[in-house]
């Protein structure tokens, strides 16, 4: 079960906009919040030094009983995932990476993550998620989640050590190249290479995994379809030790995207366009 929320008609106007003019990693969310780039980053170092006190972890542990409780309730006895594996061949740390859709599409990810025995994934969240409003605000915050905003010394001190404490531990962390959510969106987006550099420089393999939408019969709000999930892990790429770091991202990155691309033209069975129509967003009714 995929969450609607408000404002969706606006979004898909957003979406058939952006894509025409080939805007791939645009905002198209109309009440995503535009805070202050100074107080937004007063927050996220707030939120930052609070990590590991009694306080952050008893809000951890509420945020994540909440979405096990969606998960076992709406997710697992409907989606599937396929491509295990896949996952035998990484033996350490890695970036999952997968196409962007929903606020809470990375709980497969999350199950997909205890089911290779890797326990709790961790995901890097844009910071304007930091200060949504209520109850998605509160999960987003405080899930397991390492946040990334436009700043330098932030992204080179703080996050890169949040980072890097996640991947000596052994874990997967889930990166979305798209940047932005494009709500239900079923095809995959040209990425940004961030993702790869950082792979490329810690020396650990990049996942891509692909999530298939499938429209089911019931309706979960007026205009949508409720929608059935599959998570495809596809075959892990690996940086080249023979090449610098920024040669692997380009490499890694274009790897990434077509790894995608095949998977969205095996599973929906046509060619990939960026031509918009009704059906490139899952479960939507379109009023006639």
């Amino acid at each position: 079960m995929l969450l609607v929320t408000p404002g969706r008609e606006e979004a898909i106007e957003n979406i058939r906009k952006a894509a025409s003019e080939g805007r791939f990693n645009d905002k198209t969310e109309p009440f995503d919040p535009s805070p202050d780039p100074a107080a937004l980053k007063a927050d996220i170092l707030d939120y930052v030094s609070k990590l590991g006190t009694p306080g952050f972890k008893l809000k951890n542990f509420a945020a994540r009983a909440i979405v096990d409780l969606w998960i076992k309730k709406w997710s697992d006895g409907v989606n599937e995932i396929e491509g295990m594996e896949n996952l035998d061949a990484v033996k350490g740390p890695a970036f999952i990476t997968s196409n962007h859709f929903n606020p809470f599409d990375n709980g497969i990810h999350r199950t997909m993550a205890r089911k290779a025995g890797r326990g709790r994934l961790v995901a890097i969240s844009q910071g304007t998620n930091f200060v949504m409003p209520g109850l998605n605000g509160f999960i987003l915050r405080n899930i397991d989640v390492i946040p990334l905003i436009q700043d330098a010394s932030y992204m080179g001190g703080a996050f890169r050590e949040l980072m890097g404490k996640s991947l000596d531990a052994g874990r997967f962390i889930l990166i979305y190249p798209e940047q932005e959510m494009w709500f239900n969106y079923r095809k995959p987006r040209p990425g940004k290479r961030g993702a790869f550099l950082f792979a490329a420089e810690y020396g650990v393999p990049v996942v891509p995994t692909f999530v298939e939408m499938v429209d089911l019969p019931a309706e979960v709000a007026p205009g949508f379809h409720d929608v059935k999930l599959i998570l495809h892990v596809l075959p892990p790429i690996f940086p080249d030790p023979s090449k610098s770091a920024r040669e692997n991202s380009f490499l890694m990155c274009d790897s990434d995207y077509n790894a995608r691309k095949s998977c969205y033209e095996r599973c929906y069975a046509r060619p990939l366009s960026y031509e918009f129509s009704p059906w490139d967003i899952a479960g939507w009714i379109p009023a006639v």
